[in-house]
């Protein structure tokens, strides 16, 4: 008895078939899996105002800018004051056994 043959592109569409499934429930396995979508406010999903204010742009092109050099030479470190430690009082030894006799050992 002769084996019938399974034509090339009947196998290339099964396989094309099983790969779509099987994307298919992946695909589902990560939706449900996955984070879910933050919400965002919409007052932050609002366009930024393209125009700019003229008047701000030339306060900061009018102000004084120093170089490098300039900055150093004019800025000297101050000494900074150094805080004394404060003492905290302590208590004072209270009187015991041990103390009044002059050791701290037992005599037998």
């Amino acid at each position: 008895m002769k084996k019938l043959k399974i034509p090339n592109l009947v196998t290339i569409m099964i396989l094309t078939v099983i790969t779509i499934i099987f994307w298919i429930i992946f695909s589902v396995v990560r939706i449900f899996t996955g984070n879910p979508v933050p919400s965002i406010p919409p007052e932050i999903l609002n366009p930024l105002n393209s125009n700019y204010d003229k008047g701000v742009v030339d306060k900061i092109e009018g102000r004084l800018y120093f170089d490098k050099e300039q900055i150093f030479q004019t800025v000297e470190p101050s000494p900074s004051p150094t805080a004394s430690p404060i003492e905290s009082p302590t208590a004072s030894p209270s009187a015991t056994p041990e103390s009044a006799t002059g050791s701290g050992e037992l005599s037998e």
